[in-house]
């Protein structure tokens, strides 16, 4: 475990390297955020409305079109702005330098792209919805052994995925050929039968335990104090957590990039470590 948490601060630091030189990245998430807020807001205040007047309990056709609007929505969203950092990420790799200018040109180059990819994820949102929901209709070990699939489909989707903006950048694909990209890619470096690593995830643990720990601190001394005090002390919880989602998500997308790299031409991207960049994923053991 602590050649775990090493691994995983190195990983930190050498993408908070990046940042620095690109600190035009940070726009991005921060961007991103901000227009996945505007439009929840802006589709569900007229869908609670609707769905008001339709007065209904279990889920129907307008409530899976109104989750399937927000998945594309947001899909569409954060693919966008990934593929304006992973543009960035790469000219940086290459030795260049993207302005934000041309990072949001690029992503607008390949509008219809992301919005083939946008969809195609949208309805594997909805498609895992609809079964989630037939797994709270189940019962006993029925409904756990549906859970357990669920689960195990969606780690599947997750690791195949992984790579799909990356390539969808450097090569200009569609969303089906970047999913063969994506696992071609995979299957390359680290074998056919992977788990990832913790990568970047122990590092997130500590902040997220420090902004607990914190948190219930200062929320504790608000208490006493009242007032205005405790409501700014969970506007300061709430946008620290926040800030900790969208930097590590950006984190993500940087390390992530550097590996399709190392796994795409072999070499590693200046600032990391081959070990890193080999033990980012691991073989299965065989039972």
């Amino acid at each position: 475990m602590a050649g775990e948490f090493a691994r995983s601060w190195q990983i930190l630091k050498i993408c908070i390297d990046v940042m620095k030189k690109d600190k035009e990245l940070l726009l991005f998430p921060l961007l991103g955020g901000l227009f996945s807020i505007l439009f929840i807001v802006a589709i569900f205040v007229p869908a609670v409305v609707v769905g008001s007047m339709l007065n209904t309990t279990e889920p129907g056709i307008f409530e899976y079109v109104v989750l399937f609007l927000v998945y594309l929505g947001l899909s569409f969203i954060a693919t966008f702005f990934n593929t304006c950092a992973v543009h960035t990420i790469k000219t940086r790799f290459e030795g260049g330098n993207a302005t934000f200018r041309q990072s949001i040109g690029f992503a607008f180059s390949m509008i219809h792209l992301i919005f083939a990819w946008s969809l195609l994820s949208a309805t594997v949102g909805i498609i895992f919805r609809i079964l989630e929901n037939m797994a709270q209709r189940m019962k006993g070990v029925g409904q756990i052994l549906f859970k357990l699939l669920i689960s195990a489909l969606g780690m599947m989707w997750g690791i195949i995925t992984l790579f799909v903006v990356p390539a969808m950048v450097y090569h200009n694909l569609g969303p089906i050929d970047a999913i063969k990209k994506s696992v071609q890619t995979l299957k390359k470096t680290w074998g056919e039968s992977i788990i990832r690593h913790f990568g970047l995830g122990l590092a997130q643990i500590v902040f997220v335990v420090i902004g607990i720990i914190v948190g219930i601190g200062l929320f504790v001394l608000a208490l006493s104090l009242g007032g205005y005090a405790l409501m700014a002390v969970i506007a300061v919880i709430v946008l620290y957590f926040l800030c900790v989602v969208l930097f590590f998500g950006l984190a993500n997308v940087i390390f992530n990039t550097a590996l399709y790299v190392y796994a795409e031409t072999g070499q590693v991207p200046e600032g990391y470590d081959k070990d890193v960049m080999k033990n980012a994923f691991q073989p299965t053991q065989p039972a």
